[in-house]
């Protein structure tokens, strides 16, 4: 299955020290805070593996 990016994504945003883990799934957005980079990033990486987008750049 083709996924389009603003349907489906994981993106990772700093704000003021937190972490944000954006998932995009069917056009639905859910959000994730982490004040850890790496607790953010190991969740990002099961997100993209778990869409079927791991083979996309992170």
């Amino acid at each position: 299955m083709n996924k389009q990016p603003w349907k489906t994504s994981v993106e990772i945003e700093e704000v003021e020290s937190w972490h944000y883990v954006r998932v995009i799934e069917d056009g639905v957005i859910s959000i994730k805070s982490f004040r850890s980079k790496g607790d953010a990033n190991t969740f990002a990486h099961g997100e993209r593996a778990r869409l079927g987008l791991s083979h996309l750049k992170e």
